[in-house]
């Protein structure tokens, strides 16, 4: 059952970007559609089971030929250990174990960079951590009747980060809530701020816009003079004018969202990133003029 639920929402978001980005983790050396993963590469969760808590750990070994790479399982549990050679196909995402030729797809890792639907609204991209680096990852939400669950992988290696499933099931007549938890604790995959928050990061924005921008948020200056602001960080080249647009005259007024949005923005709650997409949507529109 748990494995369907990621399966299932495996499905919904694996579909493989045709763009030919290559992040700082796969070292040039991996090709776009595939799973980068190099020997030596390892992934360790903590695993918990109605209470029950084990690790589980894949260590990634030789190569075998230019597509498959063999892969060392490892559980570990209260009532013992147990381990299992498997190869990995990079390039389909199935894997097998040595003894059998029956193929499941490894739902650790996932063909990378992902591309998804982004008007699903089962899927949503966030910001979290792993190890003190800030990643941004798809978390994917599935519910039923008796069922739910959320995943997040790391949208830029692939990796699974966390899993969560509940489920009501019947044993000997009595429903019962079955919870899993699978949480990632160590690999030496992630290394680094994903690339999308360094370019957030990047953009600077002085202190006294910020001291504006919360004084419009709260009524206490006109329109006039944040507008002043955001030319202000269009003369800088913080912010940009999409191409063709002048800002055309409007006696709209702003948006109450926009002001809400700013409010949060001055206070730390979104990211600098997000402000300036909000304000491009209004020059966009012709509610703040820019002039020539």
């Amino acid at each position: 059952m748990k494995t369907a639920i990621i399966f299932f929402a495996v499905c919904i978001i694996f579909c493989v970007s045709e763009a030919n980005n290559v992040f700082a983790q796969q070292a040039n050396t991996c090709q776009a559609h595939t799973i980068c993963v190099h020997p030596g590469d390892t992934l360790t969760y903590s695993v918990t089971l109605r209470n029950v808590n084990s690790t589980e750990s894949y260590n990634f070994q030789n190569m075998i030929d230019n597509d498959n790479i063999q892969v060392l399982q490892h559980q570990a549990e209260s009532n013992g250990e147990q381990n299992a050679t498997l190869t990995l196909d990079l390039k389909t995402g199935f894997i097998h174990t040595q003894n059998s030729t029956d193929q499941r797809p490894f739902l650790q890792i996932l063909p990378s960079p992902i591309d998804y639907n982004k008007s699903d609204t089962s899927i949503m991209p966030i910001t979290t951590e792993f190890k003190g680096y800030k990643r941004t990852a798809l978390a994917v939400f599935h519910s039923s009747e008796n069922t739910t669950s959320k995943i997040e992988y790391d949208l830029e290696t692939g990796v699974l980060l966390d899993e969560h499933f509940s489920s009501i099931i019947t044993i000997r007549g009595n429903p019962q809530i079955v919870s899993v938890a699978d949480k990632l604790i160590d690999t030496d995959i992630i290394n680094s701020d994903s690339q999308s928050i360094k370019n957030q990061s990047s953009i600077s924005i002085p202190k006294w816009v910020k001291t504006t921008a919360k004084s419009w948020s709260t009524g206490d200056i006109q329109d006039s003079e944040f507008v002043g602001a955001i030319q202000y960080l269009i003369s800088k080249g913080v912010m940009h004018v999409p191409h063709g647009i002048q800002g055309a005259n409007s006696s709209q007024p702003i948006p109450t969202w926009i002001k809400h949005s700013t409010g949060m923005w001055s206070n730390g709650q979104i990211t600098d990133n997000e402000f300036v997409q909000s304000i491009q949507w209004l020059i966009s529109k012709g509610i703040i003029q820019v002039g020539n």
